[in-house]
């Protein structure tokens, strides 16, 4: 489970979706943040409006009326109410109440553009004493009097905090929904991206009849799954066309190279002495001919996928101990110096005589190639997902441009083909056995286990998945 949320993170959709979200959410974020700015500036607009008409009725009942006008204009007012909206107080010019509601003539705090504010304990609709803080403005009336309309400012507050935090969780429900919504989607998309990676696995593993299964309706995904459908039934047909015309030239060829070979060897125990040597040389070459059919027609059965049931799980240490103790005698005979190391466990599934055959070809390519008083150095490795076999020799190596091409059927390097006998199958027998096994070759330099070594030599690096639990 953790490694599918990974993938669904790693996916492009997810990161699509989320860059969406993203751009979505500050888009979002600006014209919310914007909404706030003006909706808290004309808040304000309207708070300050209503204390400047209250100030304006009062002065002007102040003015028709006198004090017991406004007494009476308020006490009107708490009559119909609940609440108290607004307080005022009216002093003279010494600051003694003269009417009001306000006990005293408060000590305030000046702000920008005539705001008041002041806390100050007052009677709350049931009658209790609480304390308020309050926003007011003043205004100077008749014979030196002053007027204050002031306003409860914890509502105001209360409710600009409203509106923040509602934007703040819309933001924030929002942004969750989007996640949720990616994943949704990513999820979705993964699914069925990975039925059409699973049969890519499949037709890369050998079995080219393997298809993508199509539903309908016929989605941009379901259309991509047919058209990679044709396109991998037109490449099973030219494979097999391909696989069939090389089967069929090696088996025909084969059949009379055996006959001939036979009939060679049949002719050399017949042969004067003079004549038996220039047989024997013909027969050579038979047998040379018949390994590279034989080559072919086992590179052939290998890459058409038909050794799967032969898989089994092995340890890797062991067969490659069984490979270098068949080769030490050989290298010993050319003073070469054959080390190995075999000190990590590593369990494969796959098919024990096709890597017996694969390491047999690299340790024979790297003794052929080694000169007499070199060094071949064998290791297993493991990364925690592949095991890593390790030849490397201190031999006149490979052209980095050239490593692709050795892998190519009957290609040989030009420096070889008049030191040593071949056919140029060796590694592309490798290659096929190590993709059959879901694998990797990669060639390199040896330097890093030969470092004092004059010549660059040639490094190849096998991986093979670990184990995983078979099937069935």
């Amino acid at each position: 489970m953790p490694m599918m949320r990974n993938r669904i993170f790693a996916r492009y959709t997810f990161r699509f979706m989320m860059g969406y979200v993203a751009s979505l959410s500050v888009a979002v974020f600006v014209l919310l943040a914007s909404f706030y700015v003006f909706y808290s500036f004309d808040y304000f607009t309207d708070v300050n409006n209503s204390l400047e008409n209250e100030l304006d009725l009062l002065q002007s009942e102040y003015r028709q009326g006198g004090v017991a006008a406004v007494e009476r204009l308020e006490a009107e007012r708490q009559a119909n109410t609940k609440f108290v909206r607004f307080a005022y107080i009216l002093v003279d010019k010494d600051n003694h109440k003269v009417a009001g509601d306000l006990t005293r003539w408060p000590d305030y705090t000046t702000w920008s553009d005539g705001w008041l504010s002041f806390e100050m304990r007052f009677p709350d609709w049931t009658g209790k004493m609480q304390a308020f803080n309050f926003v007011a403005r003043k205004r100077l009336v008749a014979d030196g009097r002053k007027l204050m309309v002031a306003r409860v400012s914890d509502d105001v507050r209360q409710n600009i905090r409203l509106v923040g935090a509602t934007l703040f969780w819309s933001m924030v429900i929002m942004t969750v929904l989007g996640l949720i919504g990616a994943s949704i989607i990513s999820f979705m998309s993964l699914a069925r991206i990975e039925s059409i990676n699973q049969t890519i696995r499949t037709i890369m593993a050998g079995d080219l009849s393997e298809r993508i299964p199509v539903q309908e309706p016929a989605d941009d995904f379901q259309m991509l799954a047919k058209h990679l459908n044709v396109m991998f039934e037109r490449i099973e047909n030219s494979m097999n066309d391909v696989r069939q015309v090389s089967d069929n030239i090696a088996h025909d060829l084969r059949t009379p190279l055996t006959r001939l070979r036979n009939k060679l060897s049949t002719l050399e125990s017949r042969s004067a002495p003079h004549n038996r040597e220039m047989v024997q040389e013909m027969l050579a070459e038979a047998d040379s001919l018949l390994a590279t059919f034989s080559a072919l027609l086992r590179i052939a059965q290998i890459e058409s996928g038909k050794q799967q049931s032969a898989f089994a799980s092995l340890e890797l240490s062991e067969l490659l101990m069984d490979v270098v103790e068949l080769y030490e005698p050989l290298a010993f005979d050319k003073d070469i110096d054959m080390s190995s190391r075999m000190d990590t466990l590593a369990t494969i599934n796959g098919d024990k005589d096709l890597l017996f055959q694969m390491f047999v070809n690299v340790i024979d390519n790297a003794i052929k190639y080694t000169p007499e008083g070199g060094k071949i150095h064998v290791q297993l490795e493991s990364d925690g997902m592949f095991a890593q076999v390790v030849v490397a020799d201190n031999g006149p190596g490979i052209s980095a441009n050239k490593y692709s091409k050795v892998f190519q059927r009957f290609y040989r390097v030009e420096a070889s083909r008049s030191v040593q006998p071949g056919n140029g199958l060796g590694l592309s027998l490798v290659k096929a056995v190590a993709n059959r096994h879901n694998g990797d070759v990669i060639l390199s330099d040896s330097r890093h286990y030969h470092s004092q070594a004059e010549r660059p030599g040639l490094c190849v690096r096998v991986e093979i998945p670990l184990a995983q639990p078979l099937a069935g």
